[in-house]
This record gives C-alpha cells, sequence and structure tokens, in this order.
C-alpha cells in the first residue's frame, strides 16, 4: 500500500484534492532498460481530475547505474539496450561506429529491431568502454560509485544467449546512503536485490 507524504496542489487542475505518496516498489522501462525502483519513487496523483505523475530521484544517477549494472549482467544485449547504453555516456552513434571501426548502417543495425546483432567480441569492447566512461574517477568521477564494475570479470564474461522472449534482465536499484571521497554523506542509486511489496 503507498504510503501519504503530504498534500499539494494539482498543475493541471489546480485542486487541493492532490495526494503525494512514496510507491513502495515501481518499474520503469528507462529507454529499453527495465527497472525496478525500491522505495523512493514519487506519485502525485490528483482525486478531481485523475492527473497522476510519477517522479523519479536523480534521474541520470540512474542512468549511470543501470548501465553499470547492465554491462556486468550476462545476458547478451539487444538492441535497445545498446542504444541505451551508448546514449548513457553521450556517445553519437557515427563516434560509436569510428570508435568500433564499423560503418554508422551497422551501429544501426545492432540498435534496430534484431536485423543484425552485436558480435560478442565487440559486446565485450563496448561493454568496457561504457564501463570506463561512467566509472572513470580520474577525469569526471564515477557516475555509479555503488554499483559494482571490474573490466577483468567482462574480459572473462560467458555472455549468455537473449532469451527467447527477447525480455532484458530486470534491473532493481534501491537510493542509498553513502559517503563519497571528501565529500559529505549523499543518496545515491545502488543494485540491490529486494523484493516487490
Amino acid at each position: 500500500m503507498d504510503r501519504e507524504t503530504k498534500l499539494d496542489i494539482c498543475t493541471k487542475c489546480n485542486s487541493t484534492h492532490v495526494k503525494t505518496y512514496t510507491l513502495p516498489y515501481y518499474v520503469e522501462n528507462l529507454h529499453g532498460i527495465r527497472i525496478g525502483i525500491n522505495d523512493c519513487v514519487i506519485k502525485t496523483a490528483c482525486y478531481l481530475c485523475k492527473e497522476e505523475v510519477i517522479s523519479i530521484p536523480d534521474i541520470n544517477g540512474l542512468v549511470s547505474a543501470a548501465a553499470v549494472a547492465r554491462i556486468m549482467h550476462t545476458t547478451k544485449l539487444n538492441g535497445s539496450e545498446i542504444k541505451f547504453l551508448r546514449k548513457a555516456i553521450k556517445l553519437p552513434s557515427k563516434d560509436f561506429a569510428k570508435i568500433m571501426g564499423i560503418r554508422p548502417e551497422t551501429v544501426s543495425r545492432w540498435e534496430g529491431s534484431g536485423e543484425q546483432q552485436i558480435g560478442y567480441s565487440e559486446e565485450k569492447i563496448f561493454r568496457i568502454l561504457v564501463g570506463n566512461k561512467l566509472k572513470n574517477e580520474l577525469q569526471e568521477g564515477d557516475k555509479a560509485p555503488a554499483v559494482e564494475y571490474d573490466y577483468m570479470t567482462i574480459i572473462k564474461m560467458v555472455i549468455n544467449p537473449i532469451r527467447p522472449s527477447g525480455n532484458a534482465p530486470l534491473l532493481k536499484f534501491a537510493r542509498v546512503k553513502m559517503k563519497l571521497k571528501n565529500q559529505k554523506i549523499q543518496d545515491i542509486w545502488d543494485e540491490s536485490e529486494f523484493k516487490a511489496a
């Protein structure tokens, strides 16, 4: 059951018949990556006009955490996940093609409807590229400090085929408090193994 937290005003009809709740569990399709979020998604609902708004805190942090978690998962990347990961590191498809030594049309086929899947070697290179970009503490800082990344694990990884249903794995996250280097304690995203409430 949702827990009521405060009263608001509806942005659509200006009614005060609005309740804001923290959802105990919420599943979001984040650009092709299925994300389960525990106990921090805010739902605002107007009882008059039936408008509902979902708010996810620190969406950029969640994107980075989901990207790192997904590259460490052994299931083969599907097209929408490749596109999600590429966008998570802000890499234009043209630049991605150049880095991978392929034609831009190949990137389109990899990210498309499954016409052509990324090869296993290319997939490992791509996973390491994503991980190094998001976890590089020296250049831009660690974008997903609570999510584990190890490029050697990817090198040794046996990538499992995509499931017959084509569904990507459900990645589960919660907000945790963590003290980062020389900073105060912050709320950040951490991969978790919780169950839906």
